[in-house]
């Protein structure tokens, strides 16, 4: 009110002003000058009010405007109040749309910090991770006894989960496949201590069981709320026996004897770290040529579909089981199963990060071993020298090795003509222990078609009338992906 005031009280003042002027003049004989007086005084007041009411105002509000960035919101409030005039409103409604980008710049700002943050400490976890994960295996002999494979399942978040296999001594190879719960740096340096703490101990001559207490009581130590998750086992590479603790793990899953996938039967522990006192006990089993191990944390088996089914459940034996093909490396199997789960949860941001371990043993023992060769006539040759190996170590002259060689020739070559295009073929050779018999096994994908069957080719007919004349049993059997054709010979001179 005060302002209006003193606005009304100069604009009258200049009026009267004027107006006196104005008839001071018209009574002179200088009309034309008093005009140009009156002119000259309202220009001039009106130059004044235009200074103080709007121009001055406006600069205030300029000078305001750009520092506003460095202004503290109490001081930006104060100065941009206290502008007047004809701008006043304006300056209100400015500093609405200031106050209101600054709280939205802040907001930018504090996410941006984190983003940043949480990138760093998901890069940080990543590295760590990935220096977790071992390196190329010693070039010991025993190296061509046993296969063995791993895999890190990416995720937007990143998972504390590693693989690892190393040599305790050049006949016993160790695996482990572990998880610490979470996803941060604190996780990730905990389950590489953990991990350095199970190669060290099996390093200073510990069993399994008596390493597994010690690591268990050495995290528990470290006082902290982690834990690991581990699956962890031993492989004597010379025999193929095969001893396993599992301490919070998921059920790994066992083919042997070319059959199916299945769980393998353990006994469950707690975790590492969890609780002081752990008495861990050992399971065994003995691992035959062929024989494959899945090792895998639970990223991979809880990933769930639409229906919130979790793919461990049946799907991973189910995949696993379309491709136990003794022709794929622990490597393509594991990236076969890293596919279906992918498909099977078809949403990428609910996939979980993982780490999976195939263990396969390639040893054959004297009386038993297999070869694996493309379903072509041009591996017969490849073959027969496999079965020559296989008779010499058990000491069978070759007088009793020329039958067998000539009926697995031809039943080699029936399987070719009937297994599909790019398939192919298993064959087993199993002999006696007292060596005056010989079982050969063939596997091969044809479809449920029994080649010992009669065909309209006279070649396939002749080898056939052959094999049932020499072989002493012989039998067909239909299988989901591969059938089995089984020849037992008696070796007589």
């Amino acid at each position: 009110m005060k302002r209006k005031a003193e606005k009304l009280f100069l604009l009258g003042g200049l009026f009267a002003a004027a107006a006196l002027g104005a008839l001071w003049f018209v009574q002179t004989p200088y009309l034309p000058a008093g005009l140009l007086f009156v002119g000259i005084v309202l220009l001039a007041a009106g130059a004044a009010l235009l200074r103080r009411e709007v121009y001055a105002p406006l600069q205030k509000l300029e000078e305001t405007a750009a520092h506003w960035q460095g202004t503290e919101p109490a001081e930006l409030r104060r100065e941009m109040e206290a502008i007047g005039g004809a701008v006043q409103g304006t300056a209100k409604a400015m500093l609405g749309q200031m106050e209101g980008l600054e709280g939205k710049l802040q907001t930018i700002r504090r996410e941006t910090e984190q983003e940043t943050e949480q990138q760093l400490c998901r890069k940080l976890t990543a590295e760590i991770a990935q220096a977790a994960l071992p390196h190329t295996l010693p070039s010991y002999p025993s190296r061509e006894n046993f296969e063995v494979g791993g895999l890190i399942g990416q995720s937007r978040t990143p998972s504390c989960a590693f693989y690892d296999y190393f040599y305790v001594d050049p006949g016993l190879l160790c695996v482990v496949v572990g998880q610490t719960p979470g996803a941060g740096v604190a996780e990730a340096l905990y389950m590489v201590v953990a991990q350095t703490a199970i190669r060290s101990r099996l390093r200073q001559g510990l069993s399994l069981d008596e390493m597994l207490s010690d690591v268990n009581k050495q995290l528990y130590d470290l006082g902290n709320k982690n834990c690991l998750q581990a699956f962890v086992g031993t492989l004597n590479t010379f025999d193929g026996r095969f001893r396993y603790i599992s301490a919070g793990a998921q059920t790994p899953l066992l083919m042997q004897n070319e059959g199916q996938y299945e769980w393998l039967k353990i006994r469950p522990h707690a975790a590492l770290g969890l609780n002081q006192n752990v008495s861990y006990t050992m399971g065994e089993l003995r691992l035959r040529q062929g024989d494959r191990l899945l090792c895998y944390t639970s990223g991979l088996s809880a990933v769930c579909d639409r229906d919130g089914r979790p793919f461990g459940e049946s799907a991973l034996r189910v995949a696993l089981n379309r491709s136990r093909s003794k022709t794929h490396t622990p490597e393509e199997t594991l990236r076969f199963i890293a596919d279906e789960a992918a498909v099977y949860c078809p949403s990428e941001k609910d996939q979980l990060g993982y780490a999976a371990l195939q263990l396969e043993y390639r040893k054959g023992t004297r009386e038993l071993a297999h070869c694996d060769l493309p379903a072509e006539p041009a591996s017969a040759q490849q073959l027969a020298a496999f079965l020559s190996q296989q008779f010499e170590k058990n000491g069978i002259g070759p007088r009793r090795l020329a039958r067998v060689a000539l009926l697995v020739d031809e039943l080699f070559a029936l399987c070719c003509r009937r297994s599909a295009p790019g398939s192919a073929v298993t064959t087993e050779c199993g002999i006696a222990p007292d060596g005056m018999s010989v079982t050969i096994r063939m596997l091969a994908a044809t479809g449920g078609a029994d080649p010992l069957t009669a065909s309209n080719d006279e070649p396939a007919e002749n080898a056939l009338s052959f094999i049932r004349s020499q072989a002493d049993y012989l039998t067909f059997k239909a299988g989901p992906e591969r059938d089995t054709i089984t020849m037992v010979c008696f070796l007589t001179e």
